[in-house]
């Protein structure tokens, strides 16, 4: 390549209009163009719902990619990889004839893995078979990649360890925040404070567990509000399994439900609650961009405790941790209520934590690196991302 800025091709899929993997792409495209690193965006939304309207589609896309490339000549093209966005039902059926087209086209790629394999043990049968089928195409995800991201520590060590996957250069950078600064500031002392879970619908969400300690506080005479933030809103059957639940313990005027709203809104929303929860049984990960935004919102997080929890975020405390019981929920969360100096102190850390160690910055950098790494400008000695892995 010349002297002039590194030329990047920004492509992914998605299912809807609401896709947290294509926000993350312009944010960190965006970062990108800061470091001398000049993106074109070449993303593609699904709409068919068959399998052969599905196939057709993708079909086209990948033509259109094709002549696309052609005519830019990027160096690299930087792949954001989310399998259920290349799948039908689950089954991934669509990523081959996309990396196909990215292998003809002989230019670089770097793959960031945002969700890549289901795990064993979800979804009874079903879930054995994604597992298995998903497995199978990551082969040929990584085959094709020339350098790979991954979003949490223990996936990158996941990866070093299958032997029957081809080995590439691998960088770390947790997931960032999507959302804009919220313009607004923390609440007023009020009578019923608030309490605020983004991120309710994804596998894991701890519904149960949430509702069973709100009933808890409710009998012991505290009755804060849980607002339901984000998508997929009020109108999605997650949201009306929600609603039944808290009507079966009796507490569903405790309920509130949000309308999926713009990002500056969402921000605003997050920032107006007293207290934000993280509800996944997995426990706060990296990968999660409602944990991101929870936490940068400035608001304090109280999140349960899981396997797959972020050792980071554990010991810098920018985030309150409780062992995954409705008691123990209960407990924190009153606690925490009844302390405005502590929901300040745990706020600010959380705060802190998400521009340092969450930060769009920290995946430029991570990217950048492995740009380097692949299109050879590095200079010597600079590619080292972090937990890389050399290429056989």
């Amino acid at each position: 390549m010349g002297d002039g800025p590194l030329r990047v091709a920004v492509m992914g899929m998605s299912v809807g209009p609401t896709c947290g993997a294509r926000d993350h792409a312009l944010l960190l495209a965006e970062g990108l163009s800061r470091e001398e690193v000049s993106c074109s965006l070449h993303w593609f939304e699904r709409r068919e719902e068959s399998v052969r309207g599905g196939g057709a589609e993708i079909r086209a896309w990948v033509r259109a990619l094709t002549g696309e490339f052609a005519r830019e000549r990027p160096d690299a093209i930087l792949l954001h990889y989310s399998v259920f966005a290349y799948s039908f039902r689950g089954l991934p059926l669509f990523v081959a004839p996309t990396l196909a087209t990215l292998r003809r086209s002989g230019i670089p790629v770097v793959t960031v893995l945002h969700e890549f394999v289901y795990p064993w043990w979800h979804g009874g049968l079903r879930g054995k078979v994604w597992a298995l089928t998903q497995r199978a195409l990551l082969i040929d995800v990584m085959r094709s990649s020339s350098a790979v991201l991954l979003t949490t520590d223990f996936r990158a060590r996941w990866l070093a360890s299958r032997r029957w996957l081809p080995r590439r250069p691998a960088a770390f950078a947790p997931v960032f925040s999507n959302l804009p600064s919220p313009l607004v500031g923390p609440p007023a002392q009020r009578a019923q404070p608030v309490l605020g879970l983004f991120g309710y619908s994804y596998q894991g969400a701890a519904l149960s567990l949430v509702l069973d300690a709100l009933a808890l506080l409710a009998k012991r005479g505290v009755a804060p509000r849980l607002v339901l933030l984000g998508a997929p809103g009020r109108a999605s059957a997650v949201a009306r399994t929600w609603l039944r639940e808290a009507r079966a313990r009796e507490i569903g005027h405790l309920l509130e439900l949000s309308d999926t709203l713009p990002a500056q809104a969402l921000s605003n929303a997050l920032a107006a609650c007293d207290l934000l929860l993280f509800a996944d049984a997995a426990g706060p990960s990296s990968r999660k961009g409602t944990l991101a935004a929870s936490l940068a919102s400035g608001r304090p997080v109280l999140a349960i405790d899981g396997p797959r929890r972020w050792l980071e975020l554990v010991w810098a405390e920018a985030a309150s941790v409780v062992e995954p019981k409705a008691p123990a929920l209960a407990d924190a969360i009153q606690e925490l209520l009844g302390d405005g100096a502590a929901r300040k102190a745990l706020g600010a850390r959380g705060r802190a934590f998400a521009e340092e160690r969450m930060g769009v910055a920290r995946t430029v950098e991570a990217v950048r690196g492995l740009l380097d790494g692949v299109v050879g400008i590095g200079a010597p000695g600079r590619f080292v991302p972090e937990l890389a892995q050399a290429a056989p």
